[in-house]
């Protein structure tokens, strides 16, 4: 079994245009109506999240929900719940009107991930589409069970190794470049176990209404940040004011005690040496140090010569 899941059929996929099928004769939708709302939201999550998301390097993308892939011409579509496929656009087939599926010889190629979700009635996700889906060559394979109808194991994820599908430790996927995980919280309202696509350190990538509260959270954090700046700058100029006046009032007071000591000084060199002593009182005034002013006002108590004074405050 294994070799016939090798072989894909490359030679249907690379048609002449000659050769193409009347794709208005193929059966073009799932007729299948959705069993659950949650499958539905689920599909949405998958899909709508990555709208205007850069996937490796900006490179054009397809994800698509409910949309037929024909692996060739004798074969019916399959439809999955979602499917990834890198390197092609739906513009490529926009003048193609007649092309409303995923037709492998109209892209060339196969998706590069293919989702199915388990709802209450198992449709075959890990049986035929096991196999429909190796033989189409989509790499990863992924199968979320949230309800356990198929296994204990939520979320299986299977890689295509020689034609095979061989099961996945972790939920990287290189090839797309994103990964596939388990997150617990409320979409659109419902609180529910959602598989999410997430990047290499396995953060979720954000839906629109996520990315509008990481907005909201920042402008508000940033309102409030410049409040405190604000505050803090109002603080401070009043610190500043308050630095300035204590400044001019130590300013005033240190000018009147110089004064008062210049005083003092004048008149002990008037009483102690006469007229003479007034001759030195021009170098004293100059001084600026009070504890030097100080030190000359007690020196004239012991002091005899205005020599003996003068080396004081030289």
């Amino acid at each position: 079994m294994s070799d016939a899941i090798a072989k894909l059929d490359a030679n249907l996929i690379f048609l002449d245009p000659s050769q193409y099928p009347d794709n208005s004769q193929l059966v073009q939708e799932d007729d299948t109506p959705l069993d659950s709302f949650i499958n539905e939201k689920q599909q949405r999550l998958l899909t709508e999240v990555l709208s205007g998301y850069e996937l490796n390097n900006g490179i054009p993308f397809i994800v698509a929900a409910n949309v037929g892939i024909f692996r060739n011409v004798r074969h019916p579509a399959i439809v999955p719940d979602v499917f990834l496929s890198l390197n092609v656009s739906v513009a490529d087939t926009s003048d193609r009107p007649d092309v409303r599926s995923y037709l492998l010889w109209e892209f060339g190629k196969p998706p590069e991930v293919v989702i199915e979700v388990v709802s209450p009635t198992p449709g075959n996700e890990l049986g035929s589409k096991f196999t429909d889906y190796a033989l189409m060559g989509v790499m990863y394979y992924v199968v979320y069970d949230p309800l356990g109808k198929l296994s204990r194991q939520p979320l299986q994820i299977f890689e295509l190794q020689g034609g095979r599908y061989l099961p996945k430790t972790d939920g990287w996927l290189p090839l797309a470049g994103l990964g596939l995980t388990l997150w617990q919280g409320v979409f659109e309202n419902v609180n529910y176990t959602w598989l999410r696509w997430c990047d290499a350190e396995g953060n979720v990538i954000p839906t629109v209404e996520e990315l509008a509260i990481r907005l909201s959270q920042a402008r508000l954090q940033l309102t409030e940040t410049q409040t405190e700046l604000t505050e803090t700058q109002t603080e401070l100029t009043e610190t500043q004011t308050e630095l300035t006046e204590t400044q001019a009032e130590l300013t005033a007071a240190q000018n009147q005690t110089k004064q008062a000591l210049l005083q003092g000084i004048q008149l002990g060199l008037e009483l102690k040496f006469g007229s003479s002593g007034l001759d030195i009182f021009g170098e004293i005034s100059t001084i600026d140090d009070l504890n030097l002013l100080q030190t000359i006002t007690t020196s004239l108590l012991t002091v005899n010569r205005l020599e003996d004074l003068r080396q004081i405050y030289l």
